[in-house]
């Protein structure tokens, strides 16, 4: 596996929360895991600690961070803003292979109204952004998206336990509905704002859950 290959791995099991916050990572390990030298997986590790995903610690060793709903707000705010960006960014074609794939994901959603598995609704939103991540041609926009993405799913995730699930696969899946039609109207543009606006419905429901004192309030 690449440093790549293996980067990719850990941020998914620290998103599905097969590494919960607070779990120690080990890169001795982890480096006998995936088959390499303590070399590039402290590469990975550092790549890792750089998006927030984990920290280090001298005396303490590395372990997955724990983010606050006041801190997750902000990100929402500023991954709403990176959106704006990304309407007003040279857009990349939308071909029938983008197509494909998003009928694809909205099906998988439809699936899930039956199925109740959680997993797979995590899947699926990441795969969403993978598709929304690859329609700019901006460099740094898609960089900083991605890592805003991770460090605010991280934490969505956690959420799944204490939400309305079936709400949740009924809200991406009117998501999934209207992008789609954008995406064959070929407009980039409109499938922003309709992302934007889904991000700020969570964001609305984030400050419902907020207490003002950084917990879950019992409403």
């Amino acid at each position: 596996m690449t440093k790549t290959d293996i980067y990719h791995a850990l941020r998914h099991r620290i998103c599905f929360l097969d590494n919960q916050p607070g779990c120690r990572l080990n890169e001795r390990e982890l480096a006998a895991e995936f088959g390499v030298s303590r070399t590039p997986m402290r590469t990975v590790l550092q790549r890792l600690e750089y998006d927030g995903l984990i920290v280090s610690q001298h005396g303490t060793g590395t372990e997955v961070t724990s983010i606050d709903l006041s801190s997750i707000r902000d990100i929402y705010v500023v991954r709403m803003r990176l959106v704006d960006a990304m309407a007003e960014s040279e857009a990349l074609p939308i071909t029938s292979q983008t197509l494909r794939d998003f009928n694809e994901l909205e099906e998988s959603c439809r699936a899930l109204l039956h199925q109740g598995n959680k997993r797979q609704f995590a899947d699926i939103i990441i795969r969403q952004h993978g598709i929304l991540h690859g329609l700019s041609r901006n460099a740094p926009l898609r960089h900083f998206s991605d890592i805003l993405f991770f460090r605010s799913a991280q934490f969505w995730f956690q959420l799944l336990e204490r939400m309305d699930f079936a709400r949740q696969v009924s809200d991406l899946l009117n998501e999934l509905r209207m992008i789609r039609t954008a995406l064959e109207l070929r407009d980039v543009r409109l499938v922003a704002t309709i992302h934007k606006a889904h991000l700020a419905i969570v964001l609305s429901r984030l400050n419902t859950m907020y207490s003002g004192k950084g917990e879950f309030s019992n409403a």
